[in-house]
C-alpha cells in the first residue's frame, strides 16, 4: 500500500453544503430573535469551525447569549436539515475510485465529526476513505497541522508526498505547517487569500493529472 495520502477538505472541496448550512445558520437566528441572513453571507463565514461561524452569524445578537447554547441549537438543526440540499461536487464520485488506486484518501475538515461522517456515508465516498478527522476528534482545527497529522498517523501514511486538497485558506495553511503539499480547490467557497498552493485546480476531474504532473516535477 501506497505511504502517501491525500487528504481532502470536506465543505467546498467534495460537497456543495452551502444551501443546508445557511438554512441551519438562520434556524438558530430565528431561535433569537434575528432575521435571515443571505447565503453569500453565511457563506463567507464557513471554514474556520461552527463556533467561529456562528460568532460571525451572531455578531448582531442581543448581548448575553451563550456559544455552549447556540452550537448545541446549531447541532441539532444542522443534523435535522444535514441533506437537504447538499450534494458531492460534480467529478467527485467518478474520481475518487480513480486516486484509491494509487493514493490512500481521508478527510480532514473543520466540520464536526459526527456530522462528517454521516454525510460521507450517506453520500457514498465512505468507502474510499481510509480515515475522517472532523472536528472534535482532535483538539485543533485547521490551518493548525495537527489535524492532518493525526489523519496520516490513523491511515499509517507520511506527510513526505501527501497532500492536502481543499478551497480555504486555513486548508494550505494546514498543509504547509505539516509539511504536505497543497492544492487550492478553485471551484469552492473558499479563500485562498495569500496562503501558497503547490497546484490549484478548477474542477474535481483534473485532480489525477495534476497530482501526477506535480509529482513528476518532484
Amino acid at each position: 500500500m501506497n505511504s502517501k495520502m491525500i487528504l481532502f477538505d470536506l465543505d467546498g472541496t467534495l460537497v456543495d453544503s452551502r444551501a443546508d448550512l445557511t438554512t441551519a445558520v438562520n434556524l438558530v437566528r430565528a431561535d433569537y430573535g434575528l432575521p435571515p441572513l443571505s447565503l453569500a453571507t453565511t457563506t463567507s463565514y464557513v471554514g474556520d469551525g461552527v463556533r467561529k461561524l456562528l460568532e460571525r452569524a451572531l455578531q448582531d445578537a442581543a448581548p448575553g447569549w451563550s456559544m455552549d447554547e447556540a452550537v448545541q441549537r446549531m447541532g441539532r438543526h444542522y443534523h435535522d436539515h444535514l441533506l437537504d440540499e447538499t450534494c458531492l461536487y460534480p467529478g467527485v464520485a467518478e474520481t475518487l475510485p480513480l486516486l484509491a488506486r494509487d493514493w490512500r484518501l481521508g478527510v480532514v475538515t473543520n466540520k464536526p465529526q459526527a456530522a462528517a461522517c454521516a454525510v460521507c456515508e450517506k453520500l457514498g465516498i465512505a468507502d474510499a476513505l481510509a480515515v475522517v478527522v472532523g472536528g472534535g476528534r482532535c483538539a485543533q482545527l485547521k490551518p493548525r497541522p495537527e489535524p492532518l497529522l493525526l489523519a496520516l498517523e490513523l491511515a499509517g501514511a507520511g506527510a513526505a508526498g501527501s497532500w492536502m486538497v481543499g478551497d480555504h485558506r486555513t486548508d494550505l495553511g494546514a498543509a504547509q505547517a505539516a509539511g504536505l503539499r497543497g492544492c487550492f480547490c478553485a471551484y469552492g467557497f473558499g479563500q485562498q487569500d495569500d496562503q501558497r498552493a503547490d497546484a490549484v485546480i478548477q474542477h474535481f476531474t483534473q485532480l489525477p493529472m495534476v497530482l501526477g504532473e506535480a509529482d513528476r516535477r518532484a
